[in-house]
């Protein structure tokens, strides 16, 4: 957002900061605790807890001692490692943190990107859900619009990969002509690779209720792990239900995660008149295997700077 002049960007930062004190205490009352990432993490560090680290995004800086430090890029990987040095494991650790992350631009610059966010490990999946979603669905409710919470699930498409063995970079093609719905050219793909009678042809269409898309998404199950996709989606249908959100409750199959730890339910929160998520996260139980410890692990992150905008399109 640019500014005219001084006094609307100090405006504007009166009511991130008052967003800010609001949304803090809420994730204080339900049981979360302040954390603060480290601003520079180890190059070594982040390229191996990582899984596909996007270098050319990623700032980098000279240290005084010669080394090279990345200008954090994430937060969920940062604050892990600081973590999972210090936990035991034993006892569920609930930690929200209100922080930036910093990423290169095309044309040069260095964005500022202002996020809040949880992370849940150690509870149970069912308990760990369900909490996140309650956190996540009132956030979204605050902001007084219509909005949309998108899931998807990481495991049912990987799970289907796995089972296939394909080619790394023929998987990373599927997978980028999926994230843009190309649907004829994924259909030329598909056939090249002789999988236009999978699941695959119809991804794109397991999109929409709950109901309609584990009804179809069963049709199509090969594996263990994709049944268990879907009984998460169901048990997550049942509390949707019992909660009276259903109708602001989308799913879509077609979802390929933004970061590549999530191995689990994904999800992407939507306000009426706004195409960029303002909300985004997932499970990624597996990805805390690289720090020692394997524990159930979910959260999610808030764009604080569309908040603030939607926030102040109300005062106008």
């Amino acid at each position: 957002m640019q500014f005219r002049t001084i006094a609307q960007e100090l405006e504007k930062t009166k009511i991130k900061k008052d967003i800010k004190r609001g949304i803090e205490n809420y994730f204080e009352k339900t049981g979360f605790s302040l954390i603060e990432p480290k601003t520079f993490q180890d190059y070594d560090d982040f390229i191996n807890s990582a899984a596909n680290p996007d270098l050319a995004k990623t700032v980098k800086v000279l240290g005084g001692d010669s080394k090279i430090y990345v200008l954090r890029p994430d937060i969920t990987t940062n604050i892990l490692s600081q973590i999972f040095t210090k936990w035991d494991g034993k006892k569920p650790l609930k930690v929200y943190y209100n922080s930036k992350i910093y990423r290169n631009e095309l044309r040069g610059n260095v964005a500022e990107d202002y996020q809040m966010g949880i992370e849940s490990l150690g509870d149970n999946q069912i308990n760990g859900d369900r909490e996140v979603f309650e956190i996540a669905l009132n956030l979204m409710s605050k902001l007084d619009k219509d909005y949309i919470l998108e899931l998807g699930s990481s495991n049912y498409l990987d799970s289907f990969f796995k089972e296939r063995k394909l080619a790394d970079a023929d998987e990373l093609a599927i997978k980028t002509l999926i994230s843009r719905k190309n649907r004829d050219e994924l259909k030329g793909k598909l056939k090249s690779l002789k999988l236009e009678n999978t699941m695959l042809t119809n991804i794109l269409d397991m999109q929409g209720s709950m109901e309609k898309v584990i009804t179809m998404a069963k049709t199509y199950e090969t594996n263990k792990e994709m049944k268990k996709a879907i009984r998460s989606l169901e048990s997550l249908n049942e509390y949707f239900f019992d909660k009276g959100v259903t109708d602001n409750i989308k799913v879509d199959l077609s979802m390929v995660p933004d970061l590549d730890y999530y191995d689990g339910i994904i999800f992407k929160g939507y306000c009426s008149n706004k195409p960029t998520k303002i909300l985004s996260g997932g499970r990624y139980d597996k990805s805390t295997e690289k720090y020692g410890l394997t524990v159930s692990a979910i959260g999610f992150m808030i764009d604080m700077n569309i908040v603030t905008e939607i926030r102040m399109e109300g005062k106008n």
